[in-house]
Parts: C-alpha cells; sequence; structure tokens
C-alpha cells in the first residue's frame, strides 16, 4: 500500500479525535463525580508550563501578566495547572467549537480560577491581540494553524507568541513511532 498525502490528513484528524475523546471521557467523569475535580485534578506542569520549562524560561511566569491559549480544548488542564503555580496570571483560552467551549467554561467556573480564566468561543484568527503588551504571552495549540496565529500575534500585538508543548508536528512523530515499533 502506497502512503500518500490523504493518508497523513488522515492520520492528523485521527490524532486529534483522539485527543477530544480522551478529554471527553474526563469531562463525562467530572460531570458525574463533581466538576471541582477538573482542576483538583489537572496534571502538573502541563504544556504550558511545559513550554517555558523546555526552553530554560520558566522564570518569566513570575512577570506575565496576560496570556492567551490558542486552542483551549474541552477540558482547560493546562490553564489550571498554570492557575495553581501562577495565581497572579491573568489567563484567556481560545476555542473555536462552541460546544466545547461551553464545556470548558462550566469546568472553569467551578474551579478556584473563575476569577482568572476566561474562555471564549472565537476562532483565534479572528481575536483581537493588540491589548497584549511585551510582557504577555500568547501559547498556540498543536492542533490548530499555528503558522497563521503565530503570524497575527506578531503582527497585532507586543506579546510573545509560542507554540506550545508538544510541539508542532509532534503527531507526526506518534505516528511514525507507533507505526514502526508494532
Amino acid at each position: 500500500m502506497k502512503y500518500t498525502l490523504n493518508n497523513l490528513k488522515d492520520d492528523e484528524k485521527n490524532w486529534k479525535d483522539v485527543i477530544l475523546i480522551n478529554e471527553l471521557i474526563l469531562v463525562k467523569r467530572f460531570l458525574s463525580t463533581g466538576l471541582q475535580l477538573a482542576y483538583e485534578e489537572a496534571e502538573l506542569n502541563a504544556w504550558i508550563i511545559k513550554t517555558l520549562m523546555d526552553k530554560k524560561q520558566r522564570y518569566k511566569f513570575k512577570t506575565i501578566k496576560n496570556i492567551v491559549l490558542v486552542g483551549s480544548g474541552v477540558y482547560p488542564y493546562s490553564m489550571f495547572d498554570l492557575h495553581k503555580q501562577y495565581p497572579h496570571i491573568k489567563q484567556v483560552g481560545l476555542e473555536i467549537v462552541n460546544k466545547r467551549a461551553i464545556l470548558s467554561r462550566k469546568l472553569v467556573e467551578a474551579s478556584p480560577a473563575k476569577d482568572k480564566i476566561k474562555i471564549l468561543s472565537v476562532d483565534g484568527l479572528d481575536f483581537d491581540y493588540s491589548w497584549m503588551t511585551d510582557d504577555d504571552f500568547v501559547f498556540i495549540s498543536v492542533d490548530v494553524d499555528v503558522d497563521k496565529i503565530f503570524k497575527k500575534v506578531i503582527e497585532t500585538s507586543k506579546a510573545h507568541p509560542l507554540v506550545c508543548a508538544p510541539y508542532k508536528n509532534t503527531w507526526i512523530k506518534n505516528l511514525f513511532t507507533v507505526s514502526f515499533s508494532s
């Protein structure tokens, strides 16, 4: 069988679907056991923090005032983790799918972070970053159009855009690791 560009696109979609399914399974459990558990059980040093840790720049979290996470998803566990460790930072999560944003807002509203995290249902390309300063960061999830968002942030604000860990095209590495190790 010949592996084509269409196969690659299908594999990328499947990878994104698996991430969504895992988040939905967790949210379903939180809905039945208590929404506050979403905050309490958020992974330590999740993707936002890991991004600056990997760059040996974790110290910057002490002075960051605002962050925007483009592609915040159904379960904003990385935002919860950031709030637990750096509660002074105001956060905005952008989620393009309204139903996902609604679920995410419910989790935030049930958490101690409800006054510091805001979830918006908006495409990251349509968001206004102009209010952001050079003390701010925009973390871009790997499952959105990274290049276009990165360019828009640079052109419209003073914020520092970063591709969020696990980084662009990690899904391809995972695909080949799983395919060739099987």
